[in-house]
């Protein structure tokens, strides 16, 4: 390696560093914003690996990171597994396995979000009660949690 790759080379590293500085990113994530940045992919392969081997990247540290953010603000299994997966790289079995290791009450969590958005008051109508599923629908339950907190109108 002659001495302006190995300038480029830790100029990379320092760059990776200040994104990793900053919060926790996915390998995908910390590849896609190095490369952004005009760094030659072949590099950005070679210097995240080695974060990741030196420990400094995991993407089991992000997803945990990122997964207790969005049950935070109240998001669900569906969606918080569609997100990591789809828009941040993490593999599923990452993601399944912190979910399961963070024991999180779902049914509760969905019936903390319907109560903080709608109150404790049952639907008035069909109309509403679909207002009331589509929403949770939207924010990543399952009909199963979403059924078990909002009750159906009394005709």
């Amino acid at each position: 390696m002659d001495e302006s790759s190995e300038y480029d080379e830790k100029a990379l590293r320092d760059s990776a560093f200040r994104l990793l500085a900053m919060r926790e990113q996915s390998r995908t994530e910390l590849k896609r914003k190095l490369i952004q940045k005009q760094w030659p992919a072949e590099m950005v392969n070679r210097v995240v690996d080695e974060l990741k081997q030196e420990g400094w990247q995991s993407d089991e540290r992000f997803a945990g990171s990122f997964i207790r953010e969005k049950v935070g603000q109240k998001q669900g299994r569906l969606k918080i597994m569609a997100q990591a997966t789809q828009q941040k790289g993490v593999a599923t079995e990452i993601v399944e396995d912190v979910l399961e290791s963070m024991e999180v009450d779902w049914f509760e969590l969905c019936a903390e979000l319907k109560q903080k958005k709608f109150g404790d008051d049952d639907p008035a109508d069909e109309k509403e009660w679909s207002r009331q599923v589509r929403f949770l629908q939207q924010r990543g339950f399952t009909p199963e949690q979403i059924f078990a907190c909002v009750n159906r109108p009394r005709r």
